[in-house]
């Protein structure tokens, strides 16, 4: 099997028991999706880009950027007080600057959160 040669830094920041009012803000969504980027020393190339729930079954917004380096996602679910957040790159980023501004910006605690970096 070949190897993988592109090292890639990837965060994952999984959110609950968030405001619904905050993660149903498309506003706020796209401050994220503009946000993120600078902090991590990145230009947007495309996007950002909102898809609102098309139906009330799971009411939510999905958000996304593409940045010079790869990406940044943000999903989330109203109904179970959820967020999702993604941030990959091709180029080194400190996880902790995501990780500070997230927990600042959602109002939430560490025992609210899982991650995974990688």
């Amino acid at each position: 099997m070949p190897r993988k040669i592109t090292k890639t830094y990837h965060i994952i920041f999984d959110a609950f028991n968030c405001s619904r009012k905050t993660i149903n803000d498309e506003k706020f969504i796209l401050e994220l999706l503009f946000e993120i980027p600078k902090l991590i020393d990145m230009k947007i190339l495309s996007g950002p880009n909102l898809v609102r729930d098309y139906d009330n079954k799971n009411p939510g917004i999905t958000g996304f950027a593409i940045i010079d380096y790869s990406h940044v996602s943000v999903h989330t679910f109203v109904k179970t007080k959820e967020i999702f957040i993604d941030v990959l790159s091709c180029r080194y980023f400190n996880y902790q600057k995501i990780k500070r501004y997230l927990f600042s910006k959602l109002k939430i605690k560490p025992s609210q959160v899982e991650t995974l970096e990688i």
